[in-house]
């Protein structure tokens, strides 16, 4: 049985992989393949959100200006100093990280919806001065002529092309998610998350390790602004407000809070469906605001928990299912 459900998985992950990868060659249109890159992106912004809300616990709707970072760092690089993606990118990465982390250190000394209206405050702060600060961004008018990626020769010239180098940022940055998660960083996360004074008790550097959680939600959403800064080869400062920061929450929180694959079900299906719903125009966002109350109500665990739910009440084990969850380590941390 065992070998069987191993094939099985390498079976289903091979047709997948295979299906990923054909999409452009089939998409009915460009369009298509711009909103599927648009919708990785989105993930790898969930699944920073997910490590530092889902996981850690942290409340933290400055996205926006995290993404900004990064984006604003790639455009300036690039169209002042010629700097090509492969340079932009990790520091676009550092930049982003550095500035969630000093984003993080008024959040320790608050918790609750309070934490949630500090990094609103903080986050519409850095929009603020990439609006007012027009010698550096150029304010309202943005930064246009971005130069999209060549890489080894390889121009990513198109919305077909960039699907692969959207596609590998979203492979890596999950297996280093998952990394995160199996590591003792991850462990503290999650005991942070359930009970900090538990945890501080324990022997949990608390504060430290919300800093890190923050930062690397950073550093994600840090590699979302690079990607996007090329892919559109125009950025300003509008793109980075705080709906799109709510955007996010609300993929997440349908795909599932707390489970990296609910990152990926609501960064990719979300968007889709908003998509779809365009059809309806006036009525797109009633249907969109009646399927997040039906998530919320009945579903709080997000589609991921629903399948849990599922595979609990009738004995089903998916191909794809670990032995153990992330999210409920056998035993707690004991790190400084």
């Amino acid at each position: 049985m065992k070998n069987q459900s191993s094939i099985i998985k390498w079976i289903v992950l091979g047709v997948g992989a295979i299906v990923v990868l054909a999409f452009p060659l089939v998409a009915p249109n460009r369009y298509v393949v711009h909103i599927v890159n648009m919708c990785g992106i989105w993930v790898l912004m969930s699944m920073g959100l997910n490590l530092c809300m889902g996981y850690c616990g942290q409340i933290n709707l400055g996205l926006g200006a995290f993404w900004a970072m990064g984006a604003y760092a790639a455009a300036l690089l690039n169209t002042r100093f010629g700097m090509p993606i492969w340079v932009n990118m990790p520091l676009g990465m550092v930049l982003a990280g550095v500035v969630a982390a000093l984003i993080a250190l008024p959040m320790l000394k608050v918790k609750s919806h309070y934490l949630a209206l500090v990094t609103i405050g903080l986050a519409e702060t850095i929009n603020i001065i990439l609006v007012n600060e027009t010698w550096l961004t150029e304010g309202p008018l943005g930064i246009s002529g971005i130069q999209m990626p060549n890489l080894f020769g390889i121009a990513f010239d198109g919305d077909e092309r960039y699907f692969y180098l959207v596609l590998i940022c979203v492979v890596l940055g999950y297996l280093v998610a998952r990394q995160i998660l199996s590591h003792r960083i991850g462990r503290s996360f999650i005991a942070i998350r359930d009970d900090d004074a538990a945890a501080r008790a324990m022997g949990v550097n608390v504060p430290k390790f919300q800093i890190m959680s923050n930062a690397i939600a950073g550093v994600y959403c840090g590699v979302a602004g690079v990607l996007y800064a090329h892919m559109t080869t125009y950025i300003s400062p509008d793109i980075f407000e705080f709906k799109n920061a709510l955007f996010v929450l609300t993929a997440t929180l349908i795909g599932g809070m707390g489970s990296l694959v609910g990152s990926l079900v609501g960064g990719y299906g979300m968007p889709l469906v908003q998509e779809w719903l365009r059809a309806f125009r006036n009525w797109q966002l009633v249907g969109f605001g009646i399927a997040i109350m039906l998530v919320v109500l009945f579903m709080p665990g997000g589609v991921v928990g629903l399948g849990q739910k599922i595979e609990q009440a009738g004995g089903i084990r998916w191909p794809w299912a670990r032995k153990q969850t992330e999210e409920k380590p056998k035993g707690g941390p004991n790190v400084s």
